[in-house]
């Protein structure tokens, strides 16, 4: 049975775009660099692996990533964090793209959403104290 997450792992066109985004935007310590893996820390959980694109194709299939497509298939996160304005506001003076401003949902949760250079999508988000 699956018991916890070691990593989550995205493949990317643009390698090294993607290392500096999340070592110099988000903060995320690089922990190991190889010609086609990076595998980036950051807290206590799960790390997050960055894998070439063709690199994937050698190792699943060419039919299931589709390294040729133009589009590549987005991933979605979401992590909790204590303020979601001042972190959007700290990284959005790093020059991260956000798709939407912090904003309060009628069930008390406060989101903002942005991009990684790839298209991922991360929800920075908080439940607001009552």
């Amino acid at each position: 049975m699956i018991d916890h997450v070691n990593a989550y792992v995205l493949s990317v066109r643009d390698w090294e775009n993607c290392i500096s985004f999340y070592r110099d935007k988000l903060g995320f310590k690089l922990q190991d660099k190889s010609e086609d893996f990076a595998y980036l820390v950051f807290g206590n959980g799960p790390g997050l692996g960055l894998l070439s694109v063709e690199s994937a194709a050698k190792m699943i299939s060419q039919e299931h990533i589709r390294p040729k497509e133009d589009t590549i298939h987005r991933d979605y996160f979401a992590v909790f964090v204590d303020d979601v304005d001042k972190e959007y506001e700290d990284l959005n003076a790093k020059g991260v793209h956000f798709l939407k401003t912090p904003t309060t949902h009628p069930w008390g949760q406060r989101i903002a959403y942005f991009e990684d250079p790839e298209g991922n999508v991360w929800e920075i988000s908080t439940f607001l104290k009552k």
